[in-house]
This record gives C-alpha cells, sequence and structure tokens, in this order.
C-alpha cells in the first residue's frame, strides 16, 4: 500500500500544476485549465482546453490520483492503528514469559506435542545418500551438507517444530529427499524446506531447477508447502532470513 502511495506521487508530481473545471450548458460541456493563486500569481486563471484531449486526460488523471492518495493515507494510517494493537496468539508468543520459566515444560503449550515428538523421531533417514557431500555437523550430531542447513535446524529446535532431515516424502515415484520434512505445530501442516547452498555452481543449479520442477508436478509448491532459501554467493548464510522464513511460515 505505501509502495502504490509513492508510486502514485511519483506520477503526480509530472502531471501539470493545475486542476480541470468544467462548465456545463444545456448538452454541453465545456472544459478549462484552471491555475489558482499559488507565489506571483495573484488572481485565478483559466485556459480553455476544450479542443486539447491530451491535457484533458492529464488533469482527469491528476484528480484521480488526488482522491486516491487521500484514501490510501486514510488506510495506512488505519492499518497503522490496528497493527500496532494486534497481539499474535500463537503458541510460542503468548506463552514466551512461561516457556522461558518453565523450559522443560515448552513442548507442552503445542497441541499433540507428544505426537509431533514421536513423527520426527520416527522415520529412516536416507544415511547413504551422497554421504560424502555431508561436511558438517548439527548439535544432535547428525551430519548435514552445508552451513545453511545447520542454521536451519537449529532454528528449527530452538523454536521446537518437529522435522525431519533427508527423509523421504512418502509420495510414489517422486524420487528426490527434501533438506527437511517438517510439521507445523499448530495445525500438523507438512511443510518442505531447500536450501541450495553451492549457487555459483551452475551444474548444481539446474539440477535443483529440475528438482523444484518435478516437485511441483506432485504438489509441493512454493509459498504453499515448500520453503526455498540461498547461500549468499560468498558461502555466507543469511540468518535472519532463516528465522523470518519460521516465523512466517511454521510458527
Amino acid at each position: 500500500m505505501k509502495k502504490k502511495y509513492g508510486s502514485l506521487s511519483d506520477e503526480i508530481g509530472a502531471l501539470p500544476d493545475s486542476s480541470l473545471h468544467i462548465l456545463k450548458r444545456g448538452d454541453k460541456e465545456y472544459y478549462s485549465e484552471r491555475f489558482p493563486k499559488k507565489g506571483n500569481r495573484k488572481k485565478e486563471r483559466r485556459y480553455g482546453i476544450s479542443n486539447d484531449y491530451g491535457k484533458i486526460r492529464a488533469l482527469v488523471r491528476k484528480k484521480y490520483i488526488e482522491n486516491a492518495l487521500k484514501s490510501l493515507a486514510a488506510d495506512i494510517k488505519l492499518l497503522s492503528d490496528v497493527t500496532g494493537k494486534y497481539r499474535s496468539i500463537d503458541e510460542a508468543s503468548v506463552m514466551k514469559k512461561f516457556v522461558a520459566d518453565h523450559p522443560d515444560l515448552a513442548d507442552y503449550i503445542y497441541k499433540d506435542a507428544g505426537d509431533l515428538d514421536e513423527w520426527a523421531a520416527n522415520y529412516e533417514r536416507q544415511e547413504d545418500f551422497y554421504e560424502e557431500g555431508k561436511t558438517s555437523v548439527a548439535g544432535d550430531r547428525t551430519a548435514m551438507r552445508s552451513r545453511g542447513e545447520i542454521v536451519i535446524a537449529e532454528k528449527l529446535r530452538q523454536y521446537r517444530i518437529p522435522f525431519r532431515y533427508e527423509a523421504s516424502t512418502g509420495i510414489p515415484d517422486l524420487p528426490y529427499v527434501p533438506d527437511f520434512m517438517i510439521k507445523r505445530p499448530r495445525d500438523g501442516k507438512i511443510f518442505y524446506w531447500e536450501h541450495f547452498g553451492d549457487v555459483n555452481d551452475e551444474k548444481y543449479m539446474k539440477r535443483n531447477g529440475r528438482k523444484l520442477e518435478r516437485y511441483e508436478e506432485y504438489g509441493i509448491v512454493p509459498w504453499d508447502n515448500l520453503i526455498i532459501t540461498y547461500d549468499f554467493q560468498d558461502g555466507g548464510v543469511n540468518v535472519p532470513l532463516i528465522d523470518g522464513m519460521i516465523h512466517a511460515w511454521l510458527i
């Protein structure tokens, strides 16, 4: 909404410094360009433009933008007031102090917490899948492929979100194994998370492009149930982005 406001503000700055005046006589309308008193202009001035359709069109557009900007300004203020008073009701937010005071009870704030833990623990990991590429080790001693995967795993554990690492999706004929398979605590919805590390390797990125295409064929779709993140080109990890993805999709 703010972006639209800025775009319209830029557009109106390029339009004429005047307004459209319409005089109706009988069934006919006459158009003039109106310049109000301003600066050295001591009197209002009007110039007939009934045959200047380009100028008429510009001034009608300007009138629309002026009205739209008023509405947008009111809506932006309203949303600002509402969001300022909004309070999240997800478990982690509501029970933040409780969890801090009683960390041993943190899992129990979620519905069917025991079932979620059991789901996360009981699966067969693809241990023999490109083992030589697993050069990083997570806090629970799980060998992983990149620092990015380590960050994702540790963040998921931090927020007590159950996940499986390199587990089969269980979808027949889908040959790919996602980096993470996640069950959202609040509703049990399954999400998949792919983190692409070697972004400078063209062949690697093409292979993963084909993987994403196959995922979509089987209903694993970005912005629905598939989260995708990447390393920086220098190999760095965008930790705030990963944290933001978790808050946006999984908490």
